[in-house]
């Protein structure tokens, strides 16, 4: 299948690929993160998002963004994956926006897009569960963002809440993670005055299905870029590591090894494009395929590399534990890939069965 890459996507890859690499150092930018224990780095966010404009990248034209669509945003997944710069991308730009997009009330569209799309606002997604719950758990980046979005089920369908992390009564308590590169948090909103909290917009259950799977594809593409980088960190170690006097990357079984785990990105890269430019009509599925793909995939990839760099690669001064991390994370981020397969099994013969 050819991906139909322009000129402007190869550019923006370059940029967010210079960027994003210049903040990793080597490992440098996320033991920084680490050593802080916040996982969210402010200037990074205002330099990449607002600074380059990476954070307009999906958005319409019409509201300041690039107009590019999943894939321009899959061009930037990537390469945040194959960095781990902690800023939240993923919320911001990928699902709030989506829902603003899809969901939203013209005049949140107006208000809010145009502000993502600058880099202006960051915002955090959760969801909501009933009309009667007010606290989640495992919140992404709900403790370092400008305003919390939440999904609530009422009686006929989802309600859309917009809280600023200001609030009065809004109560925000970090959680201690495995993956310690994006931050989690326990939101309670139960204190916080009707006055604080702004409907936005409104949407069908199966209309919010739609857009929370097709936010899928972006965390597919985080775990293509991770995946490879966990390669390319495995061939210069392989290059250079030196065993009975000769390279281990010489060595049959080191490079068979490696084959495969090109094989398998490469497989899964293209599964993640395909569900980008996969039409209406079969983005659902497409998303489920690659999500359920890719975290597998990173998962697989970034065990062998642990393996291929025997001692070294579980030691906290070398990065590639955080890359692990990411990838055991990732797996279970909005349920893991066997439910992902069964949601995908159901949305095929769902009507057969």
């Amino acid at each position: 299948m050819a991906f139909p890459f322009t000129e402007d996507h190869e550019m923006i890859r370059e940029a967010a690929r210079g960027f994003l690499q210049d903040w990793f150092d080597g490992g440098k930018g996320i033991e920084k993160i680490y050593q802080s224990g916040q996982a969210f780095d402010a200037q990074a966010w205002k330099s990449f998002a607002a600074e380059q404009g990476m954070a307009g990248i999906a958005i319409d034209e019409d509201y300041g963004g690039a107009g590019l669509g999943d894939l321009g945003r899959v061009v930037v997944m990537e390469e945040l994956g194959a960095s781990l710069c902690a800023i939240p991308f993923l919320t911001t730009c990928g699902i709030v926006a989506d829902i603003i997009k899809i969901a939203g009330e013209d005049s949140a569209k107006a208000e809010l897009l145009p502000k993502i799309a600058s880099g202006e606002l960051t915002a955090s997604y959760s969801d909501g569960h009933d009309a009667t719950k007010k606290v989640v758990t495992h919140s992404v980046y709900s403790g370092h963002t400008d305003m919390i979005i939440l999904s609530r089920r009422v009686a006929d369908g989802i309600d859309y809440l917009a809280i600023n992390s200001d609030a009065a009564g809004l109560v925000i308590t970090p959680e201690k993670t495995m993956d310690p590169t994006r931050s989690f948090a326990k939101v309670d909103w139960s204190e916080v005055a009707d006055s604080d909290i702004q409907i936005i917009g409104y949407g069908s259950e199966e209309r919010h299905a739609k857009i929370i799977t097709q936010s899928f594809i972006a965390l597919a593409a985080e775990c293509v870029g991770g995946a490879q980088k966990c390669l390319d960190m495995t061939l210069e170690y392989a290059g250079q590591r030196v065993q009975f006097d000769r390279p281990i990357a010489s060595f049959q079984a080191v490079k068979h090894r490696c084959a495969d785990m090109f094989i398998l990105i490469e497989a899964v890269r293209s599964a993640t494009y395909a569900a980008a430019i996969a039409p209406p009509e079969e983005k659902i599925e497409a998303a489920l395929i690659a999500k359920a793909y890719a975290s597998d995939a990173f998962f697989k990839v970034a065990s062998d590399a642990i393996q291929l760099h025997g001692g070294i690669g579980f030691t906290w001064e070398y990065p590639l534990h955080f890359f692990f991390k990411r990838a055991r994370a990732n797996r279970s981020m909005f349920g893991n890939s066997a439910g992902d397969y069964d949601r995908l099994a159901d949305y095929i013969f769902g009507d057969a069965a």
